[in-house]
């Protein structure tokens, strides 16, 4: 196959759009915002949700938990989220086919705004059956939002953007993941009786999405060209591309891209040299993701910060105070990915990561022996410089890798598989998490230590930077 060098001729505006900042924004209060704000909730939580299930299990059918089926239930409890972002991640597939990303990202808003409000509902009608109910309908909702947020972002900027309006996705889900664990704390909304306001506050960024979604987004100018509507979308190209883009070469260029490619199956994929490792690569990313220690920090992290000395009260702050560093790191990525490229970025930070995972298993077993209250202050320090790695490199870069590593006619298929993987590691991770430390104790860093450090290898070998790179001139390096 020959490859075009479509991004020579392909005009970007001299700098980015307001249309396209803010839409790159507004866009992931349908997805990433949601994937924060649902993990980061209900860790400061976790003590005041598992009394709740306590107490009404017993008063409704008389039935006292053990202390073990009261940990399998909670982690599940947790996981439940991931199982239904990974029904969501398939279910988008098919939706991103059929309707496009721009109607994808407004279901998946929609859905959220119903199935946010009834965990909350849970403690007003005492009923804790509704907690896994909305935990799944929630994950449905922003796996849905996640896989159309990376196709719609990627689709809709300039290949000089990419890196920067994706990366949004990770600040927005960041600054969302500090906003539940602030008002997670006993200081503001964590209690007995207020947690519930905390997931009524979620429907308000869905309300917002809504809105702007309908009287403000144009669809992607691939899918609008794919389904035959021209005009609408060089209106899109005119609107995210901005006034002075010559938008008759970039339809001619998105024709090149689009012309006689059908949607492949999965056997196609697998069959063909470039589909197949892009899919492997956009699948290790992801992977490495759920296996690095984020989940474990995200829904364990005061229960970490407390093994180490820190008070509950203590380690709830320090939690919460920890999500500044990965909204710095995460400013620093949506610069960082178009300036010095995906391919260093992604390789530095699995290796930094594993490193900071080796120095925190080595903290605990020291804490172990010498019970020194001490170590508390640096093992924060690498649980800080642990969320601002991540949220620099393998975290933005996962949500949106798969899109731009697709070749033509693989998109769908392509972000909806990689990201599922995620989803389904992140609700493995937590449980076998669980199970390891109960066993094995600080060892169980190696959970993460071993799959960061193996990605980063491959990695090295087979990941081409994709900067500045068209969809075509990607595939060919995948080949």
């Amino acid at each position: 196959m020959k490859v075009l060098p479509l991004e020579r001729n392909l005009e970007t505006p001299p700098h980015l759009t307001t249309r396209l900042l803010a839409t790159s924004v507004v866009a992931t209060f349908a997805g990433g915002f949601h994937f924060g704000y649902l993990i980061s909730a209900v860790n400061p939580l976790s003590e005041i949700l598992q009394q709740f299930i306590v107490d009404n299990l017993q008063n409704r059918y008389s039935y006292e938990l053990s202390s073990s089926q009261l940990s399998l239930i909670w982690s599940s409890l947790a996981g439940c989220l991931f199982i239904g972002a990974m029904i969501g991640a398939y279910i988008s597939i098919f939706l991103l086919q059929s309707i496009g990303p721009r109607n994808s990202l407004l279901l998946a808003a929609i859905l959220q705004l119903f199935s946010a409000p009834v965990f909350g509902l849970a403690y007003s009608l005492r009923l804790c059956e509704l907690l896994p109910i909305s935990r799944i309908l929630s994950g449905i909702a922003f796996a849905i939002g996640i896989s159309a947020q990376g196709v719609f972002l990627t689709e809709i900027s300039p290949a000089k953007f990419r890196g920067l309006t994706n990366s949004l996705s990770g600040l927005i889900g960041n600054c969302a993941f500090l906003l539940a664990a602030t008002l997670g704390t006993p200081y503001v909304l964590g209690t007995v009786t207020q947690w519930k306001y905390i997931f009524f506050i979620e429907t308000i960024p869905c309300v917002l999405h809504i809105l702007v979604n309908i009287t403000t987004f144009h669809d992607s100018p691939t899918y609008l060209l794919s389904i035959g509507k021209i005009s609408e979308g060089e209106s899109a190209i005119k609107v995210y591309y901005g006034e002075t883009c010559h938008i008759k070469k970039i339809m001619e260029d998105l024709r090149i891209i689009d012309n006689g490619v059908k949607e492949k199956s999965l056997r196609q994929i697998l069959k063909d040299k470039g589909c197949a490792q892009a899919l492997s690569l956009a699948v290790a990313i992801n992977f490495s993701v759920a296996f690095s220690g984020i989940v474990a920090i995200s829904f364990f992290g005061t229960f970490l910060l407390q093994t180490i000395g820190f008070s509950p009260e203590g380690s709830a702050v320090a939690n919460s105070l920890c999500s500044f560093a990965s909204i710095v790191s995460a400013l620093l990525a949506a610069i960082a990915m178009d300036k010095i490229g995906r391919r260093p970025l992604l390789i530095t930070s699995l290796l930094v990561l594993a490193l900071i995972n080796i120095f925190m298993m080595s903290l605990v077993f020291l804490y172990d022996s010498t019970k020194d209250s001490f170590l508390a202050w640096p093992f924060l320090a690498l649980f800080v410089l642990f969320t601002f790695v991540f949220s620099i490199g393998i975290g933005p870069a996962a949500v949106f890798i798969g899109a731009e590593l697709a070749p033509p006619g693989t998109i769908s298929k392509m972000q909806s598989y990689s990201t599922s993987v995620q989803f389904a590691g992140s609700f493995i991770c937590p449980i076998i998490y669980l199970q390891l430390v109960e066993s094995i104790g600080g060892f169980a860093f190696m959970l993460f230590i071993v799959p960061l450090t193996i990605t980063a290898a491959y990695f090295y070998m087979y990941l081409p930077e994709t900067k500045g790179k068209s969809p075509v001139e990607i595939y060919g390096l995948l080949q």
